[in-house]
């Protein structure tokens, strides 16, 4: 199992933040390897991506059940591996600092029942942390860009 947790500070109010990641089509594109995603509804969307384990790339298409909307602070989303076998969850949570900075919090579980997920489970755990630092990194990096 692979777990991420990466925290950042977000120079913008609370409410900035919360307006971009209640949207999947603000950050969706964000994620490492983005390749496309299709909003089924309010809460369900499945996406298609690219992901490097080690040196191999892998074609996921992850179906996204939106748990939780949580005004003005915190989505909950779980994951379901549509074409590889796995699931996870994952959040994002704003807490705020003051009123022009947010501590924006990223976290990622995935637990793979592929056979070549337990043979490489080193490598599957980094790259989910990193997934989640990069994810996070660029999420906050957009948030800002666009209150400029």
């Amino acid at each position: 199992m692979g777990i991420g947790i990466h925290q950042v500070n977000v120079h913008a109010s609370r409410s900035h933040v919360w307006e971009f990641i209640r949207d999947m089509n603000a950050w969706a594109p964000l994620v490492p390897g983005y390749k496309e995603h299709t909003i089924v509804s309010d809460v369900q969307s499945t996406w298609k991506f690219t992901l490097r384990v080690g040196v191999m790339s892998k074609k996921v298409h992850v179906k996204v059940l939106v748990t939780e909307w949580k005004e003005p602070s915190e989505v909950k989303f779980i994951l379901r591996g549509i074409n590889q076998k796995f699931t996870g969850e994952g959040f994002f949570k704003a807490d705020e600092v003051n009123s022009s900075i947010t501590a924006m919090t990223g976290g990622l579980t995935i637990e793979s029942t592929s056979s070549l997920a337990k043979i490489l489970e080193s490598t599957f755990e980094k790259m989910v942390r990193e997934l989640t630092m990069e994810l996070t990194e660029t999420v906050g990096q957009a948030i800002e860009r666009g209150k400029q």
